[in-house]
Protein backbone atom coordinates (compact mmCIF):
# COMPACT_ATOMS: atom_id res chain seq x y z
CA UNK A 1 0.00 0.00 0.00
CA UNK A 2 1.21 3.67 -1.01
CA UNK A 3 2.23 5.67 1.75
CA UNK A 4 0.24 8.72 2.89
CA UNK A 5 0.84 12.10 3.75
CA UNK A 6 -0.26 15.18 4.69
CA UNK A 7 -1.90 16.81 1.29
CA UNK A 8 -2.11 20.45 2.93
CA UNK A 9 -5.46 22.23 2.04
CA UNK A 10 -7.82 20.84 -0.25
CA UNK A 11 -9.04 23.24 -3.21
CA UNK A 12 -11.92 25.73 -2.41
CA UNK A 13 -13.18 24.83 -6.62
CA UNK A 14 -13.15 22.91 -9.09
CA UNK A 15 -14.56 23.70 -12.55
CA UNK A 16 -14.26 21.24 -15.53
CA UNK A 17 -12.02 22.12 -18.76
CA UNK A 18 -12.75 19.53 -20.69
CA UNK A 19 -13.85 15.63 -20.43
CA UNK A 20 -11.77 14.27 -17.25
CA UNK A 21 -9.74 17.51 -16.46
CA UNK A 22 -10.78 19.64 -13.97
CA UNK A 23 -9.11 23.23 -12.85
CA UNK A 24 -8.97 24.51 -9.61
CA UNK A 25 -8.90 28.11 -8.58
CA UNK A 26 -4.92 28.11 -8.74
CA UNK A 27 -4.98 26.88 -11.80
CA UNK A 28 -3.76 23.75 -11.05
CA UNK A 29 -4.85 20.60 -12.85
CA UNK A 30 -6.60 17.70 -11.30
CA UNK A 31 -8.09 14.40 -13.12
CA UNK A 32 -10.95 13.18 -12.30
CA UNK A 33 -12.11 9.25 -12.68
CA UNK A 34 -15.05 7.57 -11.65
CA UNK A 35 -15.52 4.80 -9.29
CA UNK A 36 -18.74 2.78 -8.58
CA UNK A 37 -18.87 0.50 -6.11
CA UNK A 38 -22.22 -1.75 -4.56
CA UNK A 39 -24.23 1.74 -6.04
CA UNK A 40 -21.98 3.66 -4.56
CA UNK A 41 -20.33 6.80 -7.03
CA UNK A 42 -17.08 7.77 -6.66
CA UNK A 43 -14.79 10.22 -8.00
CA UNK A 44 -11.07 9.90 -7.96
CA UNK A 45 -9.22 13.16 -8.06
CA UNK A 46 -5.62 13.50 -8.36
CA UNK A 47 -3.59 16.84 -8.88
CA UNK A 48 -1.02 16.35 -12.25
CA UNK A 49 0.12 18.80 -14.30
CA UNK A 50 -1.59 18.60 -17.84
CA UNK A 51 -2.00 21.71 -20.25
CA UNK A 52 -5.09 23.35 -19.84
CA UNK A 53 -5.50 23.76 -23.91
CA UNK A 54 -9.56 25.47 -24.42
CA UNK A 55 -11.79 24.84 -21.73
CA UNK A 56 -15.31 23.27 -23.50
CA UNK A 57 -18.39 24.74 -22.08
CA UNK A 58 -20.74 22.53 -20.66
CA UNK A 59 -23.37 22.42 -23.50
CA UNK A 60 -20.01 20.65 -25.23
CA UNK A 61 -19.59 18.13 -22.70
CA UNK A 62 -21.05 14.49 -23.69
CA UNK A 63 -23.39 13.37 -20.84
CA UNK A 64 -21.66 12.53 -17.39
CA UNK A 65 -22.18 11.14 -13.27
CA UNK A 66 -19.33 13.91 -13.02
CA UNK A 67 -20.58 17.90 -11.82
CA UNK A 68 -19.00 20.68 -14.50
CA UNK A 69 -18.34 22.20 -10.35
CA UNK A 70 -17.59 21.16 -7.03
CA UNK A 71 -17.26 23.47 -4.43
CA UNK A 72 -15.58 23.35 -0.91
CA UNK A 73 -18.42 23.76 1.82
CA UNK A 74 -18.34 23.17 5.58
CA UNK A 75 -17.34 20.20 7.35
CA UNK A 76 -15.66 17.48 5.32
CA UNK A 77 -17.82 17.97 1.91
CA UNK A 78 -18.30 19.08 -1.50
CA UNK A 79 -20.91 20.90 -3.17
CA UNK A 80 -21.43 19.86 -6.75
CA UNK A 81 -23.20 22.47 -9.42
CA UNK A 82 -26.06 19.89 -9.24
CA UNK A 83 -26.65 20.72 -5.34
CA UNK A 84 -25.34 17.42 -4.64
CA UNK A 85 -23.08 16.61 -1.60
CA UNK A 86 -19.63 14.83 -1.80
CA UNK A 87 -18.18 13.43 1.19
CA UNK A 88 -14.49 13.51 1.42
CA UNK A 89 -12.94 9.90 2.12
CA UNK A 90 -9.69 11.31 2.03
CA UNK A 91 -7.26 14.05 1.15
CA UNK A 92 -3.25 12.64 0.84
CA UNK A 93 0.10 12.62 -1.02
CA UNK A 94 0.25 9.27 -2.43
CA UNK A 95 3.73 8.75 -4.05
CA UNK A 96 4.47 12.54 -4.38
CA UNK A 97 0.18 12.96 -6.01
CA UNK A 98 -1.85 15.16 -4.27
CA UNK A 99 -5.48 13.14 -4.11
CA UNK A 100 -9.08 13.72 -3.02
CA UNK A 101 -11.21 10.58 -3.21
CA UNK A 102 -14.88 11.81 -2.86
CA UNK A 103 -18.17 9.65 -2.21
CA UNK A 104 -21.69 11.00 -3.28
CA UNK A 105 -24.01 11.49 -0.20
CA UNK A 106 -27.03 9.59 -0.99
CA UNK A 107 -30.54 12.09 -1.39
CA UNK A 108 -32.78 12.54 1.01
Amino acid sequence: MAEGGDAGAPPIHLWVRRVGVYCDERRKTWLVAVEEEAGTLRARIQRVRVPLGEALRPSQLPPSQLPHMWQLSEGEQYRDSNSRIWEIQHHLMIGGVEELLLRLMPSD
